[in-house]
């Protein structure tokens, strides 16, 4: 599911959610690491503490070890001033997206529950009524070459 979050990111906003960058001095790995942390909060200790690497990055406590000052930016913030969304749209999707992505896996909801969430119905309903209002045009014009004419009906 943390996946299909990434990839529905992407769909719509044209970026990756977590592009690790070569920050100086540290490794592209803790600079990944502190973009996840910085858009979804602290890492639960029992997770940060629980891989096999997890000395190389964090503390004890489940900090990381060299990347003291995160700049924690919630998604649906970094939704409305990075990519101009409007705030109950960020809102919306940040509420669809957030829980693909907890740290925790065995928290995330399945795709089945995914299918019931309140965004997804919306846009299923908007698009449904989108579909029955388009379905009465007689010609569309493509945006690639202006003489082709597609008729839709009898």
């Amino acid at each position: 599911m943390w996946f299909f979050a990434g990839i529905v990111f992407e769909l719509a906003t044209g970026d990756l959610m977590f592009a690790p960058s070569s920050v100086q001095g540290y490794s592209d790995d803790e600079a990944h690491l502190a973009q996840m942390m910085e858009l979804l909060g602290k890492m639960p200790r029992k997770i940060a503490t629980g891989g096999s690497r997890w000395k190389s990055f964090f503390d004890r406590y489940g900090d990381l070890k060299r990347i003291r000052r995160l700049k924690l930016c919630p998604l649906d913030r970094l939704l409305v001033e990075k990519y101009n969304f409007l705030a109950s749209d960020a809102r919306e999707f940040s509420n669809f997206l957030c829980p693909l992505l907890d740290f925790a896996p065995e928290k995330r909801p399945t795709a089945q529950q995914c299918l019931q969430h309140p965004w997804i119905e919306l846009k299923t309903r908007n698009n449904a009524c989108e579909i029955k209002r388009d379905a009465s045009v007689e010609k569309l014009e493509t945006g690639i070459n202006k003489r082709v004419r597609i008729k839709v009906g009898p």
